[in-house]
């Protein structure tokens, strides 16, 4: 009788088939451990009505092969066809919940398609009746101001970008992070004593549509670039397409990370040693690449990526002895901004350069673990041009954001919104050009999250780097080439896996009424995973809990 009433009148239970809010929520999907890096995650293969069949990859058509790509380390080509599936995430549902109150911004929400009623979809709320939305650049205006995140939302949509503890077991391979010569790495990276300091380094391993250029003057490239030329329709024209001679900039320009076979052909026959030099500088550089939305989970679908400049630094610290001063650096748009951490007085503040006061402080509660030894764990984000700071898990200062305008600074008062417009070019030359230019900017802004230890040696047991959920355009019908008026009673809501979810920027009727409201989801219950038992010489599929997976939704 409880489990009826519960049914009836309290929860309901859903199973999830896409992945349109992935990685925090999956539908039918292989997990697979990488190879190189041995980290686990997850590669999904359904997807809803968004993804153009044109876009999904033939292998596997016919239950063959299909193939992963790491989204912590970038190994391509991972075998999972002998994966096997693993059905969606279930949900529990509190039903009626929204007849005792509305969505807030942010909040999971369970509702019936508009369009087919007989279907219950998954989505995030963002944005609310009456209100006027807009997305630009990844991020989500109202009203004409940028809508920020708290902490604890940060958290439940941050997808994670690099991670220390799965370093890949390769040697073409390199590690995002430059550590300069006090840290010793072993099971975890240790400081000596004095000053060391990581700096990010965001590095690809292939693929990817960054620009980047290297000079090379006429005179040392045109015998041997026109030699490539010449042998241009003997290569295959993914190779041949990602390079070129700008001969006006006098710059030899690469998109993606060159491959081994495209470098091996550009000085095959090279004649020059400045030709040669500037192509081994080239597939150098292209390695290096800013943080995009590229997720693992969609290897399956090919679709484009976008630059993201929304990072999450996570760092975990031990000592024995505490250390005089922990710094992060943490870059706002044209800003730089310091947190820095004492934990002999267990004080923290924030500066930026230039103004010698600091912006905030504060004081936290310091932790000890069951070795005796001090920790902290420190988490600093830059989300929606928002300075946000938590230590152990508690935002210890008041989150924050900036804006200059003729040089002035403005602690906690909102951006305008600016909608960017792409210039226009007067060709291909250029409009690469252009975007070499700002690849290169962003690189060097994302190479400004830094870490300095000052003072006793440290043990940094953790180490990841996590993005923002950068909403893509999509269809471009609603929200996206020009604001999107909300009707009252009516919810604007998106996936957080924005390449693959249907949601208000592509439908005919973009919001979801009040009415449509089915609940919303308070646990991810019973995850499952499948396993073989064994009996004799038989074998039967069977699906086993996930307890790991468990959790509350916020």
């Amino acid at each position: 009788m409880a489990v009826v009433l519960l049914r009836g009148f309290v929860l309901e239970g859903y199973l999830i088939s896409t992945g349109s809010m992935a990685p925090g929520l999956l539908g039918f999907h292989k997990r697979t451990v990488c190879p190189s890096c041995e980290i686990a995650f997850a590669f999904g293969v359904s997807f809803d009505d968004s993804v153009d069949p044109s876009q999904m990859s033939t292998e596997g058509s016919d239950g063959t092969r299909r193939y992963a790509s790491c989204p912590n380390c970038g190994q391509v080509d991972i075998d999972v066809s002998a994966v096997p599936t693993s059905h969606g995430d279930q949900l529990l549902v509190l039903k009626h919940h929204y007849d005792f109150r509305k969505p807030v911004r942010w909040e999971t929400v369970v509702f019936r398609n508009p369009a087919s009623p007989e279907e219950a979809y998954v989505k995030r709320v963002v944005g609310l009746p009456n209100e006027q939305i807009h997305i630009v650049d990844g991020d989500i205006f109202i009203d004409g101001s940028i809508v920020r995140k708290d902490y604890r939302t940060q958290c439940e949509m941050r997808i994670a970008v690099s991670d220390m503890n799965h370093l890949a077991e390769s040697s073409s391979w390199e590690m995002p992070w430059d550590l300069d010569e006090n840290w010793v790495q072993s099971a975890s990276l240790l400081a000596s004593t004095g000053d060391a300091s990581i700096s990010f380094r965001p590095w690809r391993w292939y693929g990817g549509g960054q620009f980047v250029e290297t000079p090379l003057t006429p005179e040392d490239a045109r015998t041997d670039w026109a030699d490539f030329l010449e042998r241009f329709n003997h290569l295959p024209i993914s190779w041949a397409s990602r390079v070129e001679y700008d001969s006006e900039r006098q710059v030899l320009r690469c998109e993606g990370v060159m491959s081994a076979e495209l470098q091996r052909d550009l000085v095959a026959k090279a004649t020059s040693e400045k030709f040669r030099n500037a192509v081994y500088r080239l597939a150098a550089l292209s390695h290096l690449s800013s943080v995009t939305d590229r997720y693992g989970y969609n290897a399956m679908v090919s679709s484009r990526e976008y630059p993201v400049s929304d990072l999450m630094l996570s760092a975990a610290f031990e000592w024995t002895q505490p250390p005089g001063l922990i710094s992060v650096q943490v870059p706002v748009k044209s800003r730089v901004f310091r947190v820095e951490l004492n934990p002999l007085t267990n004080e923290i503040a924030v500066y930026t350069d230039g103004i010698s006061r600091p912006l905030q402080s504060g004081t936290y509660q310091p932790r000890e673990n069951d070795a005796g030894s001090d920790s902290v764990t420190i988490e600093v984000s830059n989300f929606d041009s928002q300075i946000l700071v938590a230590i152990d898990g508690v935002c210890c200062l008041a989150p924050f954001f900036v804006e200059t305008k003729d040089g002035a600074f403005e602690v906690n008062q909102g951006p305008p919104a600016a909608v960017k417009t792409q210039e226009k070019t007067d060709s291909v030359g250029v409009a690469n050009s252009a975007k070499a230019e700002k690849s290169a900017i962003l690189r060097e802004q994302q190479q400004r999250w830094r870490i300095t230890v000052q003072g006793s040696a440290v043990a940094l047991t953790q180490l990841r780097m996590y993005r923002d959920v950068y909403y893509t355009p999509g269809r471009r019908r609603n929200g996206v080439t020009e604001p999107y008026q909300i009707a009252d009673g009516h919810y604007f809501v998106l996936g957080d896996n924005s390449p693959v979810s249907s949601d208000s920027r592509n439908w005919g009727d973009p919001c979801v009424p009040q009415k449509m409201l089915l609940g919303k989801p308070f646990l991810l219950h019973l995850p499952s995973r499948p396993a073989v038992l064994e009996f004799g010489n038989r074998q039967w599929p069977v699906r086993i809990p996930d307890w790991s997976r468990v959790r509350y939704i916020h």
